[in-house]
């Protein structure tokens, strides 16, 4: 296609270089900016070769905009790509967002209940101590109360 391309490019060239000679002694400028022929100076191969230098210069169009719509189709193609890049990181996030919310989630309910297994470890041994403690105030409260009866007998 750049063959066909670089051809027409190559072509439109001399047809262009054809009409600028052509424009020198044939030519002058209307007040829109258009070329006027003179009419006597036109003659049936002129006109073939306006009609001809028209016709390539619109397939040069048209092969710039095959190849504007080709380089188009192919940012599409790239956004498309991309967008679809984005989704299937968004999805791989939220997987490994979800996996790590529920390890994180597991984690901290082991920590919570190691902790709270240690407070209760401790509850039971301060009520241990608390009971050995009320156990010897009491045997030392019986002691202390017959010393006294010992002492005032």
């Amino acid at each position: 296609m750049e063959m066909d391309a670089a051809a027409g490019r190559g072509s439109a060239k001399r047809v262009r270089t054809a009409m600028t000679n052509e424009e020198d002694t044939t030519t002058s400028q209307g007040s829109a900016g258009g070329r006027v022929v003179g009419a006597s100076l036109v003659s049936e191969g002129d006109e073939m070769a306006v009609v001809v230098a028209a016709a390539e210069q619109e397939q040069e169009q048209e092969v710039g905009s095959a190849e504007t719509e080709e380089h188009i189709q192919r940012i599409l193609l790239a956004i498309d790509n991309y967008t679809r890049q984005v989704s299937e990181m968004l999805d791989a996030g939220r997987a490994l967002f979800k996996d790590l919310a529920a390890d994180f989630e597991d984690r901290l309910c082991s920590i919570h209940r190691e902790r709270v297994e240690r407070w209760e470890e401790e509850i039971r041994e301060l009520r241990a101590r608390d009971a050995a403690n009320e156990q010897a105030r009491a045997l030392l409260h019986d002691a202390q109360l017959h010393l006294l009866h010992t002492v005032r007998d």
